[in-house]
C-alpha cells in the first residue's frame, strides 16, 4: 500500500523505482479519525505528510486558546513541510476536520534521497515553495477579513 501511494503520488514521480522502495520503507499510510492530530505546534518536525482522503485544518495557536486558520488542506495536499526546513519543530496544529489517511514520510530519508537526486529535490522544493507562498497568500486574505469585521463591528 506505501508503495503505490508513493508510485502515484505527483510528488515523488521523479523518484527511481529503488529510490521509492527506499522511501516506501521508511513511510507508512496512516488513518485518523476526525478531531485527531496529527501533529501539534513544537513538536519535533519529523515527517512529511501527503493526505490521501479526508481534510487537515492547519492552525496557528495564539494566547487565550484562539486559533487561526492558516490553511485548509484537501486530497494530495502536502503538509508538515517544516520537517524538510532547518528547523526542527512543527510551527502549526495539524488537525483532521474529517476521517483521514495520511502517507507519513520519514523526514531524514527524504531529505538524504533528495541530497542525492537533486533533479527531485528541485523539483520538491519547487513544490513546497508553491505550498507556502498559497498559505501565506491564504492566511493574509482571511486576515484582512477578520480585520475587516472587526473595523465594521466597531464602527
Amino acid at each position: 500500500m506505501v508503495i503505490e501511494s508513493l508510485q502515484h503520488e505527483e510528488l515523488f514521480g521523479l523518484l527511481t523505482p529503488k529510490e521509492v522502495e527506499r522511501l516506501s520503507n521508511a513511510s507508512a499510510v496512516v488513518n485518523l479519525a476526525k478531531g485527531e492530530r496529527v501533529y501539534a505546534e513544537g513538536m519535533p518536525a519529523s515527517h512529511l505528510f501527503v493526505l490521501l482522503k479526508g481534510r487537515v485544518e492547519l492552525k496557528r495557536p495564539t494566547k487565550g486558546n484562539i486559533s487561526f486558520l492558516v490553511d485548509e488542506v484537501g486530497e494530495k495536499g502536502v503538509f508538515g513541510v517544516s520537517s524538510l526546513m532547518e528547523g526542527d519543530r512543527y510551527l502549526l496544529n495539524a488537525e483532521c476536520v474529517e476521517n483521514c489517511e495520511l502517507l507519513k514520510v520519514d523526514s531524514q530519508v527524504l531529505r538524504r534521497l533528495l541530497e542525492e537526486n537533486p533533479v527531485m529535490g528541485y523539483s520538491l522544493q519547487k513544490r513546497v515553495s508553491q505550498v507556502f507562498f498559497n498559505r501565506y497568500v491564504g492566511a493574509m486574505e482571511r486576515l484582512r477579513g477578520v480585520l475587516q469585521a472587526v473595523a465594521m463591528s466597531r464602527g
